[in-house]
């Protein structure tokens, strides 16, 4: 039987530009090594979508410049931040689209 186990590398392959992306909101368990990987590879236009908000993830993503759309009802940092900086800078400059799905 073939593994299905494989690298950060080639799973980030599977992202192309225009690709949907869905996370969730939490801190503890942000894929963040995949998110890197797949900046790095300077995807962009991602429709990303955040169940239950979004998080440092999304605004990583955004900051990064991959994002074209984001589909959540918040993205924050928690207790550390309202409104993640990133998202914000990027949505009051008209770069990223916001959707509301509260």
């Amino acid at each position: 039987m073939r593994s299905k186990v494989e690298t950060l590398a080639r799973a980030a392959e599977r992202v192309t530009d225009g690709a949907r992306l869905v996370m969730s909101a939490n801190l503890h368990r942000s894929p963040m090594a995949f998110l890197r990987e797949v900046v790095r590879r300077r995807v962009r236009s991602l429709r990303v979508i955040g169940v239950v908000g979004g998080d440092l993830n999304i605004d990583f993503l955004v900051g990064a410049g991959a994002v074209g759309v984001v589909d959540t009802c918040s993205v924050t940092l928690g207790e550390f931040a309202r409104t993640g900086p990133n998202f914000a800078r990027h949505v009051i400059a008209d770069r990223v689209r916001a959707l509301d799905n509260t």
